[in-house]
């Protein structure tokens, strides 16, 4: 007993310095895996919170694709939501000009009510198909949540030089 009291006496404050050590790191251990192994299982964490209460549901989708269908110039169309974004890919038929599917699809967008147009983010793919008598086309745009109006990409063709 006489060791084990000398050995305190004479290194206690070793003794208490390790000790804070091994409390700091179980702390730091414990942080470190609640951050990186969190409670959520999500892919997307806590983003999708402000959506919970309004889903887009398969019959807001039919609802809307049912619209889509009446223009004869659609061919077909296909809504995926993702997270709080809303794809959707419309193909015209063919003698669709691009400023008509522009218009078309920014159309669409009065399809969902206000609330979706507020709170999710909305991706287009328009698609005409490239025949001998037409030229097609394959344009993306997108709306943000707080944006005013779809935005689309440059649609140009880069021509190469091979000399």
């Amino acid at each position: 007993m006489k060791k084990i009291k000398k050995l305190w006496v004479e290194n206690r404050v070793l003794f208490v310095l390790f000790l804070i050590v091994i409390i700091c790191l179980f702390v730091i251990a414990g942080v470190a895996f609640k951050y990186f192994f969190g409670a959520t299982k999500s892919s997307y964490g806590d983003r999708l919170n402000s959506i919970q209460d309004i889903p887009i549901t398969d019959e807001i989708k039919n609802s809307v694709l049912s619209k889509l269908s009446e223009d004869e110039t659609i061919l077909d169309s296909k809504i995926d939501v993702k997270g709080k974004v809303v794809y959707l890919t419309i193909n015209f038929k063919e003698g669709v000009s691009l400023e008509d599917a522009k218009n078309k699809a920014l159309a669409s967008l009065d399809y969902f009510e206000e609330t979706y147009r507020t709170n999710y983010d909305f991706n287009y793919t328009i698609k005409e198909e490239t025949t001998e008598a037409n030229v097609g086309f394959l344009l993306m745009g997108a709306k943000n949540m707080h944006g005013s109006g779809l935005v689309w990409n440059n649609n140009t063709k880069v021509e190469t030089n091979e000399e």
